[in-house]
């Protein structure tokens, strides 16, 4: 069962009272029933209208879009296509012209992030499930697909309505960082009349540098400035660990070791 509440505060306070700042009681978006719906992430248009996407069973993507108020104007729908899938960790961003950008990672066989695009107007909003094949403009696109493991991706949008995609990623060319995670970033531009992501900043490197890197977010500034953060071990302390034989008959061996 996912759940929704709006909220607002105005001004700055140290702390306030829930009745202060919540406008809506928590609203069901979708009850799933014996299905496990987890993984939510949350985005709004310019009308106010509330787009949802989830993973159910950790198996497909699917996505709602609610009115103002909270009325369902489009029901779960898949938007993963059918087949052999493994929805993980989604995030979702609403452009000016309300059209919807989701990236999230498929673990079904090799590791891949993956996006579509979708433009819910091209449904009758009537409450009812959409149809995955009317109102995706990019289908299932593959951001990236290597070995190794990778996860958590996170977009936003620029001015110019391009992509900026941000992961974990465990790949590594040289070998140099141990298969640690990393962030990587790539760019996609829209091409809306042959309906397809076009790649302009391929799989790049960001964290060249040993240590565990992970669950990045990012941003696009007014400048279109793309901003990052992330998670990182760099810098942490490292400790060797040696069993010490405290009972003397060991102390020349010791010595000689360390010699």
């Amino acid at each position: 069962m996912l759940m929704l509440m709006s909220s607002l505060l105005a001004g700055y306070a140290p702390s306030a009272e829930a009745a202060q700042i919540v406008i809506t009681e928590a609203v069901q978006v979708v009850d799933g029933g014996q299905v496990n719906d987890r993984m939510a992430a949350v985005g709004s248009d310019d009308d106010g209208n509330i787009h949802v996407v989830w993973s159910r069973n950790t198996q497909h993507l699917y996505y709602s879009m609610l009115d103002a108020r909270a009325s369902t104007l489009i029901d779960a729908t898949q938007i993963s296509n059918p087949g052999s899938h493994r929805a993980w960790h989604p995030d979702i961003e609403v452009d000016g012209a309300g059209m919807v950008h989701i990236t999230w990672t498929d673990t079904a066989s090799q590791y891949a992030i993956m996006y579509t695009l979708l433009d819910p107007s091209m449904d009758d909003m009537d409450g009812s499930p959409a149809d995955d094949a009317v109102i995706s403009l990019v289908d299932d696109f593959v951001v990236s697909q290597r070995d190794q493991d990778r996860d958590w991706p996170a977009l936003a949008l620029d001015s110019l309505g391009s992509v900026h995609i941000v992961w974990q990623d465990a790949y590594e060319q040289l070998g140099k960082y141990y298969n640690q995670p990393q962030v990587y970033y790539s760019m996609l531009d829209i091409d809306y009349v042959s309906r397809e992501a076009i790649t302009a900043i391929d799989d790049t490197l960001l964290t060249p540098i040993i240590g565990h890197k992970g669950h990045p977010d990012v941003a696009v500034d007014a400048d279109d400035f793309v901003q990052i953060v992330w998670d990182d071990t760099r810098g942490g302390k490292v400790e060797f660990a040696a069993p010490i034989d405290t009972s003397g008959s060991m102390y020349q061996e010791w010595g000689d070791m360390c010699t």
